[in-house]
């Protein structure tokens, strides 16, 4: 026997029980010798008390004793918690097929004749012993599996597929009794930023810390249900669903004013400061709600319901609380239908691009051009951004149509490159949900590559936002798309956080003023003073600035006297598809080349 079998054989104990002190001897002497741990009995009753307090990983078992004979004894056995699969093997002089059909019958694992070599049958026992460490393994495997199946590994909270098993449970309990059933859906507000700043590990903390609160916020399920004694397995129940959403199941809830108090609770609960190496971290939770009968008949709706609800909340701001209502589930139907088109819309050829000129403030010649993307559905005609866009954000196809864009302005680069007409730069807008996954940069350059263009004839615009809420991976990617040549510009500045301390640690190259600040400047008691402090603040950390929505000739001229690099607006072109880009070009240099500007 190796080191290795006797050190295995070292960690099991196996009972021999024999009225015949001899044969104890003999059996146990060569267990020991294999490495087990022996312990004996001399009959039955005493071999029950030795399991209740060694309990073995093998039993040798004779047949033939005084008052509990082996049959007995393996049955006892059996029905012991924690013996089902101890391997017994039963010893007897006995050589009638009837006693071997008895031992099997009566739970044993294996049947050998009492003259057996002593040493032989501690083989058959390693065999045994290792069989059932192999099966415990599988079975330990087969649990974790299971468990995982139907339970959240961070936090030990039950699924969504669990969570669906509980509401079925409790929508079969509410339904016969005309009671309420209420599921609230959570989604953790700005979540993924604390990921990025803070790191995963204080987001993991942070998740199993939120899942704590999250019960103590859960009703006395005892005292809310007494009038019901069938009710002892429907309590109220937390739910990890997603990465950063939960779930409340509130049995017996049908009222909205009862709604509210428990999501008050929780609201107050993640409003409390969660403190991680001396850092307080407060939260707020986007809450959907959904109501059973009155809201949706089965578990599955429930939970889809409370979703939708949840989500139109979070388009309204953080910290909200909405009740699903009809509309919702017309508006998310239709947003179904708009995404399942949107998955097709790239391999139908769908998009195009469409290209708005950005002038410069001196001397008017084209500079640069933003491409814009534009959807053209077979049913639906045109589709607004404003309506695809976020539905694309949402579910992350805008990846895949980011890629698109990116491959496609690119290659226009090129094309215009060749003709020798232009040597316009083209900016491409990107969401903060392509920063996410940490692999924007290699898709730039990708695209770049494809395209045979030099980096700089590219800039890419992302948002105030996308800064703020990804700022982590949207620094280390500004960082690498300079290092690349990529130019890079914040757009809408001003609208968000206009952080002088962001613009520092950010080597972005041009800051773009919102349209709602330049809507206004030409107007008494409007948005010059805004207006004035961001070219300030740009020209002081050596950033261009582009004014984009110019729309009349007197924000035309207030940004030029007050020096603006650039300005895009309808005053000048609106976006246009390429040959149309190209007519309007030939016409405004035709018209303005012999000028060197307006006056």
């Amino acid at each position: 026997m190796n080191q290795s079998d006797y050190e295995n054989n070292a960690a099991a104990t196996v009972l021999v029980v024999d009225d015949d002190p001899g044969a104890r001897l003999l059996v146990g002497s060569a267990l020991e010798v294999a490495g087990f741990q022996v312990i004996t009995a001399p009959d039955g009753k005493s071999a029950m008390s030795q399991f209740h307090l060694y309990p073995a990983d093998c039993v040798v078992l004779d047949v033939v004793m005084p008052g509990m004979n082996g049959f007995d004894v393996c049955r006892a056995l059996r029905a012991l918690p924690g013996s089902r699969h101890v391997p017994i093997l039963m010893q007897t002089s006995l050589d009638d097929m009837q006693s071997v059909q008895r031992a099997y019958n009566a739970g044993a694992t294996d049947f050998s004749s009492k003259g057996i070599n002593p040493m032989l049958l501690a083989e058959r026992v390693k065999f045994l012993v290792r069989a059932k460490q192999t099966q415990d393994q599988l079975r330990e495997s087969e649990a974790r599996i299971r468990y995982l199946a139907y339970y959240d590994p961070l936090t030990a909270l039950p699924n969504r597929q669990r969570l669906l098993q509980i509401l079925e449970q409790q929508v079969e309990w509410a339904a016969p009794r005309q009671r309420g059933l209420a599921v609230l859906m959570l989604d953790v507000d700005n979540f993924s930023r604390i990921n990025d700043t803070q790191g995963q590990a204080v987001g993991d903390s942070l998740l199993k810390e939120i899942a704590h609160r999250l019960q103590h916020c859960l009703r006395d399920t005892q005292r809310t249900l007494q009038d019901d004694g069938a009710l002892s397995d429907i309590n109220d129940w937390v739910a990890r669903t997603g990465g950063d959403e939960f779930a409340l199941a509130l049995p017996g809830i049908a009222t909205t004013d009862s709604v509210q108090v428990v999501a008050q609770r929780v609201q107050v609960a993640l409003a409390r400061p969660f403190v991680f190496a001396e850092q307080e971290i407060p939260l707020s939770a986007t809450i959907g709600v959904s109501i059973f009968p009155g809201d949706a008949p089965t578990a599955e709706a429930l939970i889809k319901n409370a979703d939708a609800a949840m989500h139109h909340a979070k388009k309204a701001g953080h910290g909200r609380l909405e009740f699903f209502k009809k509309s919702i589930s017309t508006r998310a139907a239709k947003h179904l239908s708009m995404e399942a088109d949107l998955r097709k819309a790239l391999d139908r050829g769908e998009f195009t691009l469409n290209y708005q000129p950005r002038l410069a403030v001196e001397g008017m010649r084209v500079e640069a051009v933003e491409a814009l993307l534009r959807w053209w559905h077979p049913q639906r005609g045109f589709v607004s951004p404003d309506e695809f866009i976020p539905l694309a954000e949402q579910s992350g196809l805008i990846v895949q149509i980011g890629d698109w864009v990116l491959h496609e302005a690119c290659a226009q680069a090129r094309r215009w490159r060749d003709a020798g007409n232009h040597s316009w730069q083209v900016a491409v807008n990107v969401s903060g949900v392509q920063f996410r996954d940490g692999s924007l940069v290699e898709r730039v350059s990708r695209a770049i590559n494809a395209a045979g263009i030099e980096p700089r004839m590219i800039e890419l615009e992302f948002t105030e936002g996308a800064l703020i809420e990804y700022s982590a991976v949207v620094s280390k990617a500004v960082k690498a798309l300079k290092e690349l040549g990529v130019a890079t510009a914040l757009d809408d500045f001003g609208t968000g956080y206009s952080s002088l301390s962001y613009l520092r640690h950010f080597p972005i190259d041009t800051l773009k003023i919102d349209r709602v600040f330049v809507r206004d400047i030409a107007s008494k008691g409007g948005n010059t003073p805004l207006v004035d402090a961001i070219i300030a603040m740009a020209k002081s950390l050596g950033l261009s600035t582009v004014a984009e929505g110019v729309e009349t000739e007197a924000q035309w001229h207030y940004l030029k006297s007050r020096h603006a690099d650039q300005v895009q607006g309808f005053l000048f072109c609106r976006p246009l598809a390429i040959d149309d880009l190209e007519r309007w070009h030939a016409e405004w240099l035709h018209s303005h080349q012999p000028q060197s500007a307006r006056a």
